[in-house]
C-alpha cells in the first residue's frame, strides 16, 4: 500500500490577489515561503517522513517541496514530475477569481482550458505512474489547487472544483490493490 500526502503549494501575489495562475510559473511570496516552513513543522512534530518527495515543476511547488523537505531533515532531492503541473486554465489565467470563473469551471466552459476529465485522466497516470515504481512507499506530492481537487472530486462525495484548498493543505490519499481512497483532506497545518 502507498500512502501519499498531497500538499498544495504556498502562497504566491497571485492567490493572495485572487488571480487564476494556471501554468504561470509564479514563485511564492513571503507569507508562502513562512507557510511551507510550518507545514514542514507540522509535519515534523506529527513525525512523518517520507521515502519519496515529488513536486509540480512549477516554482511554488518546488520551492513549497524543497523548504517543507528542508524543515524535515529529509536527505532526499525533490524530484519534479510534469504529470502534477497545474491545470491549464486557457482563457481565464491572470483573470481574477469571480462567480463566472467558478460556474465556467465546474461547467468545464471555459475556452482552451484542460477539461476536467483530461485533467482527472493526467493526474491517476501520473499517481498510477509513482505508486507502481515505487511499490508501498510513503509519497510526499506538492502540487497545485486543481491537481489535487482531480483526485478529491473524483473520491469525496461533497467535493468539486470550486471546493476551497488552502495554501499548504495536506490531503492523505491510500493506493491499495489498485484503489485510492482519501484518509483525510485538507488538513490546515497553520491553523
Amino acid at each position: 500500500m502507498n500512502v501519499i500526502y498531497m500538499i498544495r503549494h504556498g502562497e504566491t501575489d497571485a492567490n493572495k490577489n485572487f488571480i487564476v495562475q494556471g501554468r504561470m510559473d509564479n514563485p511564492l511570496n513571503q507569507n508562502g515561503i513562512e507557510q511551507a516552513k510550518k507545514t514542514g513543522a507540522y509535519l515534523k512534530s506529527n513525525n512523518e517522513h517520507f521515502d519519496l518527495i515529488v513536486a509540480s515543476p512549477l516554482k511554488r511547488a518546488n520551492d513549497t517541496a524543497k523548504i517543507i523537505c528542508k524543515t524535515l531533515n529529509e536527505k532526499k532531492l525533490v524530484l519534479t514530475h510534469s504529470g502534477f503541473t497545474e491545470r491549464n486554465f486557457g482563457d481565464f489565467d491572470g483573470k481574477k477569481i469571480d462567480a463566472e470563473y467558478s460556474h465556467k469551471v465546474l461547467n468545464d466552459d471555459i475556452p482552451n482550458m484542460e477539461k476536467n476529465k483530461d485533467l482527472e485522466s493526467r493526474i491517476f497516470t501520473a499517481l498510477n505512474e509513482l505508486c507502481t515504481r515505487y511499490p508501498d512507499k510513503k509519497i510526499l506530492i506538492v502540487a497545485h489547487s486543481h491537481v489535487i481537487k482531480a483526485v478529491l472530486v473524483n473520491l469525496v462525495k461533497e467535493f468539486n472544483y470550486t471546493s476551497y484548498l488552502s495554501n499548504c493543505s495536506i490531503n492523505v490519499i491510500k493506493h491499495n490493490n489498485g484503489e485510492y481512497s482519501v484518509d483525510n483532506y485538507n488538513i490546515n497545518p497553520l491553523e
